[in-house]
């Protein structure tokens, strides 16, 4: 399945953010299919207003949250892929901002209805848990939306989300495998003291970074992936790894591929993925 984690970071007092870590292996009963499965998205919002022309050309809005999921990975990919021509192509007769909480209830009925379908022909295999987080610009506040099954009155799954908002530094959320174990020793570290490497303030990441390394957790593992979302957006991040542990020679990392060369240079440019140690 996966383990990821999203948690408020505020070591920079003037620009709090969210931050995520994950891990990016996929298995199934107990055996690993692939370890470089991206789990962790970009979503684009764009909304636009007519524009001298008449048609909606005019781009009023534009802003990118962080998207997530854990469970099955055909139903959680096939929904995002699915979601960003319908909300990169919103338009409104006036210059428009939608709130966060209103493309949070557009995604909630959209995976609804996937889900919907996909619980019938998967069954057991269609647990799912996706969450969507970052700054919104209307409210001027962070959100974490999580949404998950959920049994109603009838004993029907059905997809709902909880809300986290009003978050401090010790604030996450958490999906995936290991949940009891995993929620522990998240609480547990941020109780614990900054170590010189190791801040408080990113402790997540090195919890899911240590079960990533511990085969004993056969679904979590592959490659670590990292992202922040401030009021600027959401930006994946590469690692910067050693190639050689205590050496100072390193390389910058996503998925596990070294990006250099044939998949660094698109023409004159370059991938410009900011690294993390």
């Amino acid at each position: 399945m996966t383990a990821i984690a999203i948690w408020f970071n505020d070591e920079n007092p003037e620009n709090p953010c969210l931050w995520i870590a994950s891990d990016s292996r996929v298995s199934n009963q107990g055996s690993t299919l692939i370890d470089d499965a991206a789990k962790v998205f970009a979503l684009p919002v764009t909304c636009r207003c007519p524009g001298e022309n008449g048609f909606f050309s005019k781009i009023t809005h534009y802003h990118t949250y962080g998207y997530c999921f854990a469970g099955s990975t055909l139903l959680g990919q096939n929904t995002f892929l699915a979601l960003i021509p319908l909300l990169n192509n919103l338009v409104a007769v006036q210059p428009y901002t939608p709130p966060m909480d209103c493309v949070a209830q557009f995604i909630l009925k959209y995976l609804g209805r996937c889900f919907d379908e996909y619980k019938v022909i998967a069954t057991t295999g269609s647990a799912i848990e996706v969450a969507l987080f970052g700054w919104c610009h209307a409210t001027q506040m962070h959100y974490i939306f999580h949404y998950h099954p959920e049994q109603d009155d009838n004993g029907i799954y059905i997809i709902k989300y909880t809300i986290h908002t009003n978050l401090d530094n010790k604030s996450f959320v958490y999906l995936g495998d290991d949940r009891n174990e995993l929620t522990h020793k998240i609480k547990e570290a941020f109780d614990g003291e900054n170590i010189p490497g190791r801040p408080l303030s990113r402790i997540p990441r090195y919890v899911i970074e240590e079960h990533i390394q511990d085969s004993r957790y056969i679904t979590i593992g592959g490659n670590l992936q990292l992202g922040i979302a401030d009021r600027y957006g959401f930006r994946p991040f590469s690692i910067f790894k050693p190639r050689v542990t205590g050496k100072p020679e390193a390389y910058f990392s996503y998925l596990g591929y070294e990006l250099y060369e044939d998949i660094q240079n698109v023409g004159d440019a370059h991938v410009g993925l900011l690294g993390m140690l």
